[in-house]
């Protein structure tokens, strides 16, 4: 197997796990986290706050960064280095939908989630952590439709 292939193949495989990784974190914060931190009132702001320390927000970053890189090389590579008579095809169309819904996911998860979340860890004002955990409960919702359409662009390309 030629060193492009496997380059190719690792950099696949990379996009895929942490892609994976991504979504299963945000669908943990978005149906599971966010809502039990309502429920539990002020004695949940704790457990946010260790979860934070412990680099939650950045690991969100991290893989949702990575992965959107990984996905840019690899869409760099199907189009022949986005080559417009290639990335007009329609497998290379559905990759781009894809793709731009990971790169429109990974700001709002970095700009609106993460943010949010620090600031129901950091200790804000009462009226300003009711605030806070809605906008992250919405926006965590948003990335993770926005995650799905992601994932079903790029299932779904290689056969349309």
């Amino acid at each position: 197997m030629s060193t492009p292939t496997v380059l190719y193949l690792l950099v696949r495989i990379l996009h895929v796990l942490l892609a994976a990784v991504w979504v299963g974190l945000i669908a943990f914060i978005a149906l599971f986290l966010l809502p039990a931190l309502k429920d539990t009132g002020p004695g949940g702001g704790a457990v946010l706050t260790a979860l934070v320390r412990r680099r939650l927000t950045a690991m969100t970053a991290a893989l949702g960064g990575v992965a959107v890189l990984s996905g840019l090389w690899l869409y760099w590579r199907f189009t022949g280095g986005f080559d417009p008579a290639l990335a007009g095809s329609m497998p290379a169309r559905v990759f781009g939908t894809g793709g731009l819904a990971g790169i429109i996911a990974v700001i709002l998860d970095g700009a609106l989630v993460s943010r949010n979340l620090k600031k129901l860890a950091g200790g804000a004002a009462p009226m300003e952590i009711a605030a806070a955990r809605a906008r992250a409960a919405t926006f965590a919702t948003v990335v993770l439709v926005l995650q799905i359409i992601a994932l079903a662009c790029m299932a779904a390309a290689v056969y349309v």
